[in-house]
């Protein structure tokens, strides 16, 4: 970038801020945030938050672990075991309870 395209997008981003009534990003999916933040620049307080996909993918295989040890070693746990669970999520899924 040349130093008369930074300083334009400084106007730019200047004047934005100057007569935006709203001070808030619109409510943007996050697949689309970099467009978005590309076109129309971060705010200097917003802060990223990160997504839980690592929490919940670490809790996936924490259960599939669990259930993978008490079928392999026939365990019951308060008269559970890996074929009750497993009738549990059929169940769910054949024939739903509305």
């Amino acid at each position: 970038m040349n130093e008369q395209e930074i300083r334009r997008k400084e106007l730019l981003r200047q004047t934005r801020k100057l007569y935006d009534e709203r001070q808030e990003i619109p409510a943007v999916h996050p697949r689309y945030s970099g467009a978005y933040n590309s076109l129309y620049g971060r705010r200097e307080d917003e802060q990223t938050t990160g997504g839980s996909f690592r929490l919940r993918a670490l809790i996936a295989v924490l259960c599939a672990a669990c259930y993978i040890y008490i079928d392999e070693n026939q365990i019951n746990i308060a008269d559970i075991n890996s074929i009750s669970i497993t009738e549990e999520i059929e169940r769910e899924l054949i024939s739903p309870e509305w």
